[in-house]
């Protein structure tokens, strides 16, 4: 990571649950100018950041002047609405706001040509649900089901067209499940999981827990983010950033109940779909961005718990 000493680099989304991390990465290299577009700064990021509180579809020149800013060198665009809950995947508004004209203002009022920007769109581009045994890849068909995969699917053409157009290099990341500490704001498998175990309630699930899902830590989102900000391809991308690997659900919440040693069952609702599941080929990731080893699933969900332990459950 030593090549973006001497960047100055700007993290869009640094308050989220990826930004997060990956704000505390880029805070371990030296020399760098740390650039953070944000509506409010956020306490638990600590560093040698130069916050600027503004929404996406209001930057302009000269809220990059008046910060003393002339020259942005690599972004890392994560910032955008993402819905919390299943029922959140169609908010016109705030996805229309943040995702579309929030990124259109971003690439219209960058006060220099970048060298590179890395946008993360996600799987939710995919046409879901999937026949028996398929395999979701780079090639497979996009057809996103809700606004929000919509709106990143768009976002992935409006990064393309601005890096060609101003020669930039540029990475398209659609990351898939990721999970660790700091998701609990999210209405997901794994933090409802584990706060139903710490509370002493027995997990629920539909049917008989069969469907399956890949899921990554965080950790090695991250590692996968910066390896793209680094590589010297011009183009990249869209990669599936995904384990390759899926666990039908009732295994990863047995792993949660071993963790967490409840004395307790999951609770089976046989007359409730357990909906369909989810594989991924990783094999173009791994080809593009390298090998190194992932945090094992059992790992990071002991992680999880330990987070939810100290800061989540009062």
């Amino acid at each position: 990571m030593n090549r973006l000493s001497g960047k100055t680099i700007l993290v869009t989304g640094a308050t989220g649950f990826i930004g997060q991390h990956l704000v505390q990465r880029l805070l371990g290299i030296p020399d760098i100018r740390l650039i953070v577009v944000s509506r409010k700064p956020n306490a638990q990021i600590s560093g040698k950041i130069l916050w600027i509180t503004s929404p996406f579809d209001q930057l302009t020149p000269a809220i990059w002047q008046a910060n003393g800013i002339d020259k942005v060198d690599l972004v890392f665009h994560l910032g955008s609405f993402i819905p919390k809950k299943a029922n959140e995947v169609n908010r016109m508004t705030e996805i229309y706001r943040d995702n579309l004209l929030g990124t259109r203002a971003l690439l219209e009022n960058f006060p220099s040509p970048l060298e590179r920007i890395i946008f993360s769109s996600t799987v939710d581009v995919y046409a879901t649900p999937l026949a028996d045994n398929l395999v979701l890849d780079e090639f497979s068909v996009v057809e996103p089901s809700g606004l929000y995969g919509a709106s990143k699917l768009f976002c992935e053409s409006l990064i393309r067209a601005y890096a060609r157009e101003h020669e930039s290099g540029y990475a398209i990341l659609r990351y898939g499940h990721i999970f660790g500490p700091g998701e609990e704001a999210y209405h997901k498998l794994i933090p409802q999981t584990i706060r139903q175990l710490l509370q002493g309630k027995s997990p629920t699930l539909y049917g008989n827990g069969s469907a399956e899902r890949d899921f990554l830590y965080i950790d090695d989102v991250i590692e996968a983010t910066l390896r793209a900000a680094v590589d010297e391809k011009q183009e990249i991308g869209p990669l599936n950033i995904v384990r390759g690997i899926s666990k039908p659900i009732r295994d990863i919440v047995n792993l949660l109940i071993k963790i967490t040693e409840f004395s307790g069952e999951i609770e089976f609702i046989l007359d409730k779909p357990e909906g369909y599941s989810l594989n991924f080929d990783n094999s173009k990731m791994r080809e593009t961005l390298g090998n190194w080893s992932f945090v094992s699933l059992e790992e990071g969900l002991r992680r999880e718990v330990e987070w939810f332990t100290k800061v989540c459950i009062k």
